[in-house]
Formats: structure tokens, C-alpha cells, sequence
């Protein structure tokens, strides 16, 4: 409970399905199976960066997780304190920055970047968590924009412009719905000065800006391959227009509850369509030899 678990699935999916995708667009799929281990360790890189941030927020937010009736987290409850808490997430800086600058040394600044990020956004005098736009914003960058090149880098240029033509996609797609996770929590954050999206807008208003920037993430997919930047190939990307229609329509109707998961059922989505990005962009290279040669 205190890394949330289930916020990990998509950095390891990134790492796996990012490599996939990278090693199939240059046709070296055959470096996948012997380099299994680096994956792995590539993949668990990544996810502790994650989670380091999951402990951080938790540290820095008892009182307002108390507030948000989030009494039952490990720290807000009691069962860890805090200085526990930060011995765990040291001890988890440590294996992902020394792991992953073992693998090589951008993959590490790449880590090195995604702590700074979870730092920046959890602690004073930074905090941008408090900052309105801002905190949507920076983890817009560190979950949307920088995975995808991170997880290019590990055997490819990390300066490719295909990794960060689609980052930019999935950051204007995690804009608009990482403010998901804060549906829940607007009367704790009002109270203790925390301007999220929706405590600021209110969330019909929230709403038509989510539509806007869920648009503008597919609009630049359009416009990237229709400039050619883009291969056509990668209009597989556009399948996830469909669960964030679906996203849409339950948060214009309002409806959405706690199905499982911390805060609600389009912040469990918001999770599984992120990964996606990154399955679908793999898929399509596993097959497109298949497609050519039957074509």
C-alpha cells in the first residue's frame, strides 16, 4: 500500500512494451530474449522511480489523505511512520539510480529525472502538487512525455524523434486525465491549499478542458502522420480513442465511484489506457511484417 501497486503497471509496461516497440521499428527483435534480464531490471528501474514518488506524496500529505478519508493508508493509519517511510523510499532511490545507470548512463539520467520529478512535486519550497496547472502539468512530462524516449534509450538513440512524437501524444492524453485521481480528494485539498484542476474549475468545467486536451492528443497523432513525421502504421494509436470516449461519457454523466481502486473508477482507466499507448505502438511493429508479407 505504500508504493500503490497498482500505479506501477504502466512504467513496467512501458519499459517492456517501449523496448518492444523500439527493437521491432529497427527490425532487432532478436535482441529482445538475450537481453531478457536487462528488460526486467530496466523495467523495475522505473517502476521504483514511481513508486519513490507514491511514498513521497504520502509523507508530505498525511494530514490531507486524513482529510480525503484516506485514513487507511499505511502512514495516515499509523502502521508506518514516517520515518519508516523514508527509509523505504531511499532505499528504493537508490536500486533505480544505480540500476538503471548500470544499464547505461542516459537510461539513468532518464531515472535521475523521474525522481527529481516526484521530488519537485511533493516537497517544499517546490511543491508543485499545490501549483495550479503546474502539477498537472510537470507529471504531463514525467509520465507522458519522458517514458516512452526513456525505455527508447535503453538499446536505441534516445534522440530518435519517434519516441518523443509519441510522448508528446500520450503528455497532451495524461493532462487531460491524470485530474482524475483528484475527482475524489477536493474538499481535503481546498482545505490545506492544494489548487488542483478540479478544486480551482469545478468538474464540469474540468470536463470540456479533459475533452479539449483528449482531443488535441489525437489531433497531433493525425498531424504527425499526415506531415510524415509519423509512420502510417502507428494510426493503430487511434483504437484508443475508443476508451476515452467511453472515459468521456462517464465523466460528463458524472458517473464514476471507487470500483476497487484508490479514488475512482476513470483514474483505474486513465492507468490501463496509458499502458496501453505503449502495447498497441508495440503491436503494431510485432505484426506489420506479417501484414506486409500477406499485403
Amino acid at each position: 500500500m505504500l508504493v500503490r501497486p497498482f500505479t506501477l503497471i504502466a512504467p513496467l509496461l512501458a519499459v517492456i512494451f517501449g523496448v518492444i516497440f523500439q527493437l521491432a521499428y529497427y527490425n532487432e527483435l532478436y535482441l529482445f530474449w538475450n537481453n531478457i534480464g536487462i528488460i526486467v531490471l530496466a523495467a523495475f528501474s522505473l517502476a521504483g522511480a514511481q513508486a519513490v514518488g507514491q511514498i513521497i506524496n504520502q509523507v508530505e500529505d498525511v494530514e490531507i489523505d486524513k482529510a480525503n478519508g484516506k485514513d487507511y493508508r499505511p502512514i495516515a493509519s499509523g502502521r508506518v511512520s514516517i520515518g519508516e517511510a523514508q527509509a523505504v523510499a531511499w532505499a528504493i532511490s537508490a536500486f533505480s539510480i544505480i540500476s538503471s545507470f548500470a544499464i547505461n548512463a542516459i537510461y539513468g539520467i532518464f531515472i535521475t529525472s523521474f525522481l527529481m520529478f516526484g521530488v519537485l512535486y511533493n516537497i517544499e519550497p517546490f511543491r508543485f502538487k499545490k501549483r495550479l496547472w503546474i502539477n498537472t502539468t510537470s507529471l504531463a512530462i514525467s509520465r507522458g512525455l519522458l517514458p516512452m524516449p526513456a525505455a527508447w534509450s535503453i538499446f536505441g538513440n534516445a534522440g530518435d524523434a519517434v519516441p518523443w512524437l509519441v510522448g508528446s501524444i500520450m503528455a497532451f492524453w495524461v493532462l487531460a486525465w491524470q485530474n482524475t485521481k483528484d475527482i475524489n480528494d477536493v474538499e481535503g485539498d481546498k482545505k490545506y491549499g492544494v489548487i488542483t484542476p478540479v478544486a480551482y474549475h469545478g468538474i464540469k468545467k474540468l470536463s470540456y478542458m479533459i475533452a479539449a486536451f483528449s482531443f488535441m492528443s489525437f489531433f497531433l497523432l493525425f498531424l504527425y502522420i499526415k506531415t510524415n513525421l509519423l509512420s502510417k502504421e502507428l494510426a493503430s494509436l487511434f483504437l484508443l480513442s475508443i476508451p476515452t470516449i467511453w472515459m468521456l461519457y462517464k465523466l460528463f454523466k458524472k458517473d464514476f465511484e471507487i470500483a476497487g481502486v484508490e479514488n475512482n473508477d476513470l483514474w483505474a482507466a486513465y492507468y490501463l489506457t496509458l499502458a496501453g499507448f505503449y502495447i498497441i505502438a508495440a503491436a503494431t511493429y510485432l505484426v506489420k511484417p506479417y501484414v506486409t508479407l500477406f499485403s
